[in-house]
């Protein structure tokens, strides 16, 4: 999947997202007759079953993060570059504010609004940072168990957060601006969306660290089990391969080599290791190997060694070296077979799940 293709998909799911929360309360609150707990449920029902279709259709174009306060926490682990995350968290808002147009259009409603719904106070802000929390836990920790079920989990974590939060659990900064375009029952007026946005960022942060540290609970001493991956965080190949060393349970040593660069000795070490030349390990996709003449035939290994310690980015990754052996953990399962425990099963970045079982001796 092509970097504009995953901008693509957010921007789509968000704005199918928003027309699905605005357009399901602008449909409730006309059916309801002024009942607003009856309009309130049928808007918790549509959003709640829409998003596990959305997460299902869209996690493996995207990863289907939809959400700004996602697209942070992700961000904050290394799970995704800091690039993307802007290119991300742009689409989230452009995506969403097209879905409440959508909305508003397919109910014959004036496209251009501004809600006047005020939110307020302080009881506002803690519950949205209380359902943030809780949607960035239910991420974390069901990714790490049971990924195949992340998007019924989500589905039903926002359901039950409609009516368990104050607020009705916005929980995604970029929801929250769009909603600031809508007079109608989902609506939220400009003056309350900074308590919100604050608060939901706030939960995030907080979540991150506080599952983060439950979940290490489990964590291989590194001394008992050494593992060093030469990562690249712009890589999606190296960034699975990561997450599936720490799903595992392992603290890595992780060694950003773009940073820290080559010394002759360790790639030479390297090699031996794998078995492998220095051919072996060179990267031509994006890097300056043709215009250095690596790709010739006639380039020797002195020569393409020398290039590497000059050019880090030549040496392709992400490199992975454990007690069980060392590897170009391409495609990224094959640090399975580097590890003694593996999850049982673990989603990749474009939401193909792999099922893991028992790595192999």
């Amino acid at each position: 999947m092509t970097p504009v293709r995953r901008i693509a998909a957010e921007a789509l799911g968000a704005a199918m997202l928003l027309a699905i929360v605005v357009g399901s309360g602008v449909m409730g609150q006309r059916l309801a007759g002024g009942n607003d707990a009856i309009a309130l449920l049928g808007n918790t029902i549509a959003t709640g079953a829409g998003l596990v279709v959305l997460i299902h259709m869209f996690a493996p174009l995207s990863g289907a993060h939809f959400n700004p306060a996602v697209t942070l926490a992700l961000l904050l682990r290394g799970d995704i570059a800091r690039r993307d995350a802007l290119f991300y968290v742009a689409a989230q808002f452009g995506g969403a504010v097209v879905g409440v147009w959508a909305a508003h259009a397919m109910f014959a409603e004036p496209v251009l609004q501004v809600s006047l719904k005020l939110r307020d106070g302080w009881g506002q802000g803690l519950a949205e940072a209380i359902a943030t929390f809780g949607l960035i836990g239910t991420i974390l920790t069901t990714q790490r168990s049971r990924p195949d079920f992340t998007p019924v989990a989500v589905g039903l974590y926002i359901t039950s957060a409609y009516w368990f939060t104050a607020s009705t659990s916005f929980a995604n900064p970029a929801v929250t601006v769009a909603r600031g375009l809508t007079d109608s029952f989902a609506g939220i007026a400009p003056s309350s969306i900074p308590l919100f946005i604050a608060s939901q960022i706030v939960g995030a942060v907080v979540a991150l660290v506080v599952f983060g540290w439950l979940m290490q609970e489990k964590s291989v001493v590194p001394d008992e089990f050494p593992i060093t991956i030469y990562h690249n965080p712009d890589c999606g190949t190296s960034r699975n391969a990561l997450a599936m060393i720490e799903a595992a349970g392992y603290v890595p040593d992780v060694v950003d080599y773009r940073q820290s660069g080559w010394t002759r000795p360790l790639l030479e070490q390297l090699l031996i290791t794998m078995d492998a030349s220095p051919r072996d390990l060179l990267r031509e996709k994006g890097t300056p190997a043709a215009e250095l003449g690596l790709l010739d035939e006639a380039a020797s290994d002195e020569e393409i060694l020398a290039a590497m310690v000059e050019h880090p980015i030549l040496v392709n990754r992400p490199i992975v070296v454990t007690p069980k052996g060392t590897k170009l953990c391409r495609p990224s399962e094959v640090v399975l077979t580097l590890l003694e425990a593996a999850p049982a099963q673990f989603t990749k970045e474009d939401g193909q799940v792999v099922r893991l079982g028992t790595p192999e001796a």
